[in-house]
């Protein structure tokens, strides 16, 4: 009778024992199955750091492809500007320059009526008229030489010469 109370007693320790570990193994489980989840948020959590960072380096380049393109067209604006500026220049040079030869025309028309005027008054007599007109015909001349010298090196001065070797060059290239 001992013997039947001490087995049941035994199975009943055994039946404990695996409830025991059956628990356990549950909680490990669970515990496992926590730290997963876990694990996963973390992961999920990064990701969206690195989206985020992605995104602001999108942006950043974006930003600075926007900055690009805004210089090109400042740069060309300018350099359009430039150009219309030249323009200008090589109008009002054109200008003064037909201004210049009008006024020249009107002093020698002017000089031509008083020439007239003095012929028929008869003041001077006709060799010194010629030298002297000569004299007025020869000083014209020099000044618009010297006005054209003084054009012809504001050119000059404006564009560089192209040295022998760069045409050289230029022209081999484009062979």
């Amino acid at each position: 009778h001992r013997d039947k109370k001490r087995d049941k007693e035994k199975v009943k320790e055994k039946e404990k024992a695996k409830e025991k570990e059956r628990n356990q193994d549950k909680e490990k489980e669970r515990n496992w199955d926590r730290d997963k989840e876990k694990e996963r948020e973390r992961d999920k959590e990064r990701n969206r750091d690195k989206d985020k960072e992605k995104d602001q380096e999108r942006e950043k380049e974006r930003h600075k492809d926007q900055e690009r393109v805004r210089d090109k067209d400042r740069d060309r604006d300018r350099d359009k500007d430039r150009e219309n500026n030249k323009e200008k220049e090589k109008e009002k040079d054109r200008e003064e320059v037909d201004q210049n030869k009008e006024k020249d025309d009107v002093t020698k028309e002017g000089g031509k009526d008083k020439e007239k005027i003095k012929d028929k008054e008869g003041d001077k007599d006709r060799g010194e008229k010629e030298k002297d007109r000569e004299k007025e015909k020869d000083e014209k001349k020099e000044k618009e030489r010297e006005r054209d010298d003084k054009k012809k090196k504001e050119k000059r001065s404006r564009t560089p010469p192209r040295s022998y070797s760069s045409s050289r060059r230029s022209r081999s290239s484009s062979r």
